[in-house]
């Protein structure tokens, strides 16, 4: 496994910096120091520090809001760094315009209609069983709450509506079309033929037929999940009997879009075995170093993880007698696991930092990781820019400043719309595959200061 070490280098801005300081620092004596050699060119003093570290975690909360995102997934994986990790989707659906069935009309068939978005991860090479399943009772949110999250879940009934098996092409737009039980489509037919309330009232059809759940099934998982658009809906189709025997079709759509919601199932493995579950929205956090950890840290929003990066050593600079601290330019460059990411298991294609506290609560976007991708080499990386960031922690005479951080997870258009998953290994990390300097996660840091010594 390909180790991430965290390290903070500090680099400085040659002529420019002194130039700069020179023009800030007037008539005052100061010393120049690099490292252990101090300089004085009785002005300004610059100091190299290579000893300032980040503290990374792990953090994860129990649930996850899914519903009303307009994301619907099918499918499951076994992932080898979260565990097993499968996907069904829920959906309420709205009777069709009230139709006049007279005589000479007859039921055909009953298809629902599912339009993959293009999203995928996994092998698209294998074949992928697509289940309908009739749900139990009318989804209502519980009295506190208005959403539904990822480990919620309704009962179905049986035997299932309809199945089938498909090979899809995630570069186009397929349509999966579900043939659903005849005897409900039949029973839709005779309803609306008879005019019944049933059918003609929305509030009565969705607790007849409170909806459907859409699934992969109970076997093993498919190592595939699919996204797919949630406009899913029913065609109920029928003609008539006169010799021209026309072919028409009641369509039920896709209503309630707060109450479609997905419900993702993670069965996890060490060391996320660790985190306690079944405390909602408490967020729950384990540093790297944490001996089970072995200096990983894991981010998946979907599945409830994200990553906190600290920085409590930043308030040692504010110990030094200086009268001046600039930092010129700080880059955060996080560098996946290379054994972590394939064509398969995939990057999300961005990251954010926000800004937090001891609350491990998201505040501010700080910055956004650009990706840089090139499978198998020490060039994939995320890059944010934290120059403003890390400066005005340093300014910040408070005690809580320490305390403060960075919340690293997907930006908010793949939060909820992808699994894509993120593994990264703090300073310590030790790679079995190559030295550990070779796949460095790391602060770059420029920083100029002065000192007076009148």
């Amino acid at each position: 496994m390909i180790g991430g070490v965290m390290r903070f280098r500090l680099l400085w801005l040659g002529m420019l910096g002194l130039l700069g300081v020179y023009g800030l620092s007037g008539c005052v004596k100061a010393n120049i120091i690099f490292g252990q050699n101090q300089i004085d060119d009785g002005l300004t003093k610059i100091v190299k520090i290579d000893t300032l570290t980040p503290v990374l975690s792990t953090l994860f909360v129990d649930s996850v809001p899914t519903s009303g995102k307009g994301v619907a997934m099918v499918g499951g994986y076994d992932d080898p760094y979260f565990g097993s990790v499968k996907t069904r989707t829920y959906f309420e659906f709205a009777p069709p315009p009230v139709t006049n069935l007279g005589i000479g009309y007859y039921y055909d068939s009953l298809v629902l209609y599912v339009v993959p978005n293009k999203y995928y991860y996994g092998d698209t090479t294998q074949p992928m069983d697509f289940y309908a399943e009739q749900i139990a009772s009318q989804m209502l949110f519980p009295p506190t709450n208005y959403s539904f999250y990822n480990n919620d879940s309704f009962a179905v009934r049986s035997p299932v509506l309809g199945h089938v098996r498909s090979v899809l092409r995630p570069s186009v737009v397929d349509t999966v079309y579900i043939r659903l039980n005849d005897s409900l489509g039949q029973t839709f037919f005779n309803l609306m033929k008879n005019n019944s309330p049933t059918i003609t009232n929305a509030d009565e059809f969705l607790v007849y037929f409170p909806g459907i759940r859409i699934s992969s099934g109970y076997g093993a998982n498919p190592q595939l999940v699919y996204g797919y658009k949630d406009s899913v809906f029913m065609k109920l189709w029928y003609h008539t009997s006169d010799l021209n025997r026309s072919i028409n079709a009641m369509t039920f759509k896709f209503t309630q879009s707060s109450y479609q919601f997905m419900e993702v199932q993670n069965t996890p493995i060490a060391p996320l075995t660790k985190f306690q579950r079944g405390y909602s929205s408490v967020v729950r956090q384990i540093y790297s170093t944490d001996p089970d950890f072995n200096h990983l840290v894991y981010v998946d929003p979907l599945l409830g993880y994200s990553a906190k990066v600290e920085f409590p050593y930043l308030r040692n600079m504010l110990l030094q007698d200086t009268t001046m601290r600039i930092i010129t330019k700080a880059e955060l460059i996080l560098r996946p696991l290379v054994p972590s990411y394939s064509t398969q298991y995939l990057l999300p294609p961005s990251l954010v930092a926000e800004s937090t506290d001891y609350s491990n609560e998201p505040s501010s976007t700080v910055s956004t990781g650009v990706l840089t991708l090139d499978y198998g080499t020490s060039n994939t990386q995320y890059t944010f820019d934290i120059t403003s960031y890390l400066q005005e922690q340093l300014n910040d005479p408070t005690s809580t400043a320490y305390k403060r951080g960075l919340i690293i997870a997907p930006s908010s258009t793949y939060f909820y719309s992808s699994l894509n998953r993120f593994v990264f290994g703090d300073k310590d990390y030790q790679s079995q595959y190559t030295s550990p300097t070779y796949y460095q996660s790391e602060v770059i840091l420029y920083y100029v200061s002065t000192k007076n010594t009148l």
